[in-house]
């Protein structure tokens, strides 16, 4: 009689608010490729995939894996560029090294997760980009999307790669909220922590759509180093209509308060 009076105690104070109800807590790693070749250079890297991380990138890749440590990520998903690869790399020889792994032995790669697809500017230096085309450049720096412009000469059309970059994370947070949830049915698991390996730009539009902010934030919220890592909370994997995440926080290098959803 006791146990009942007590479960039946526990129902009422849910049912009134007077405690929290039990729910599921999707939490999601986004992180940044260590520096490379053309990050150290000032060369504009875009989708492309001709840089490789330099002896410094490695070493923060492998000090990231710090911020793992005390979690159990179920499940990775990483860019198909090397630079990322590289990184996802560094972090599983680090885990090798633990005395207990955090890591799961297998990853997913998502042609979505690529970088920021800059047509034709990859290849090109920054000090050059500025000198040739300065008002996209402005409007790329100040995060103005409708002002950035960019061609792409083997079709001849002018893309808007800010404004393509946040249709893609959409696109991609919905297809891993979807293999999340059948991953959690199939495994009966509540609670998953996902990593992402990816790029400092696309992080940006990740950590945008997860929060509901547009890409008018470009540069102003979230702004990735290189190995930066971002932690975001979702409590619900819907997808019909996508829920945004409940809160963020820095996670690598330097741990932050948590931010909740805002919109802009």
């Amino acid at each position: 009689d006791g146990k009942l009076h007590i479960m039946l105690l526990f129902q009422l104070l849910f049912l009134f608010g007077v405690i929290a109800q039990p729910i599921m807590c999707f939490t999601v790693y986004v992180m940044r490729h260590g520096q490379t070749d053309a990050n150290a250079n000032e060369i504009e890297q875009g989708s492309a995939d001709f840089s490789r991380l330099t002896d410094l990138g490695k070493e923060q890749a492998s000090n990231a894996y710090q911020a793992l440590v005390d979690t159990r990520v179920t499940s990775i998903y990483t860019s198909p560029l090397t630079r990322a690869r590289q990184t996802l790399e560094q972090l599983r020889q680090a885990d090798a090294s633990s005395t207990q792994t955090v890591l799961p032995p297998s990853d997913l790669i998502l042609n979505d997760l690529r970088e920021i697809d800059q047509y034709d500017w990859q290849g090109q230096s920054y000090s050059e980009l500025k000198r040739q085309f300065p008002e996209s450049w402005r409007a790329w720096e100040k995060g103005i999307p409708d002002e950035m412009k960019v061609l792409e000469t083997a079709t001849d059309i002018v893309h808007y790669p800010l404004l393509e970059m946040w249709e893609r994370a959409d696109r991609v947070w919905s297809e891993i909220l979807d293999l999340e949830k059948k991953q959690q049915d199939d495994d009966n698991e509540k609670d998953r922590s996902v990593l992402i390996v990816a790029h400092g730009n696309l992080g940006q539009a990740l950590l945008g759509s997860a929060m509901g902010w547009d890409a008018n934030s470009f540069n102003e919220k979230g702004v990735f180093g290189n190995c930066g890592m971002a932690k975001i909370e979702f409590l619900d994997l819907d997808t019909s209509p996508r829920k945004v995440a409940n809160r963020w926080r820095w996670q690598w290098p330097v741990p932050s308060a948590w931010s909740p959803t805002t919109t802009t």
